[in-house]
């Protein structure tokens, strides 16, 4: 049994600013949602999460800036 995200079902990304991209939303679900604790731990979205409390709609899982960076960004 795969080690799924629980954030994965409902996750924005998928619904919205990826909704037309199956093969990137393949990608993405089977490189963070599905790959256990180490594929959660290297999320943007869900260090994000931990860190905050919530997400910005339309942060990537591969993000490279800085949480405080993207706070920041986000005025959260």
């Amino acid at each position: 049994m795969l080690d799924i995200c629980p954030s994965a079902q409902k996750c924005p990304i998928f619904t919205g600013i990826l909704k037309n991209k199956s093969f990137t939303t393949k990608t993405y679900k089977s490189q963070y949602c599905e790959a256990g604790i180490e594929g959660r731990d290297n999320c943007k979205r869900w260090q994000y999460k931990n860190k905050f409390g919530k997400v910005p709609e339309t942060l990537l899982p591969n993000a490279t800036e800085s949480l405080e960076k993207i706070a920041q960004r986000e005025n959260y």
